[in-house]
């Protein structure tokens, strides 16, 4: 007997977006280590968002800029190109997650990023041309 039963059994769907502009892109060598504590436990990082580093962990974690600066003690701001689910661990916490695909040059889309600001954009400088 053969199941035809279509009935969608997902709440939600994790579907990829095209934040890339252009063919023309270059990601991060070797990619990076998203600091875990940083984001909602078991949270989900949308394609897009915008990252940056902290300068004393060397762990990246959500842009956020104060009064319209660039944050003090943060540098190498990027764009997540993937979407990343964290999968809370024993101890009830996210786990530190390598992210590979991290644009550090070429042509994206504004309005499909988050935490996309003015400061933002600032300090990423040519590297990434915003449409």
């Amino acid at each position: 007997m053969q199941n035809n039963d279509v009935t969608v059994r997902r709440k939600s769907y994790a579907a990829a977006k095209e934040i890339k502009a252009s063919a023309h892109y270059a990601y991060v060598v070797n990619g990076i280590t998203l600091d875990g504590s940083k984001f909602e436990t078991g949270g989900f990082v949308e394609e897009g968002t915008c990252l940056v580093k902290d300068n004393t962990t060397g762990k990246y974690e959500p842009y956020k800029d104060t009064a319209s600066a660039f944050p003090t003690g943060k540098s190498d701001p990027v764009i997540l190109d993937e979407s990343i689910k964290f999968t809370v661990d024993d101890k009830g916490k996210n786990p530190d997650v390598t992210a590979g695909q991290v644009l550090v040059h070429g042509a994206v889309y504004e309005s499909l990023l988050v935490g996309c600001t003015a400061a933002f954009k600032t300090a990423v400088g040519a590297a990434i041309r915003f449409v």
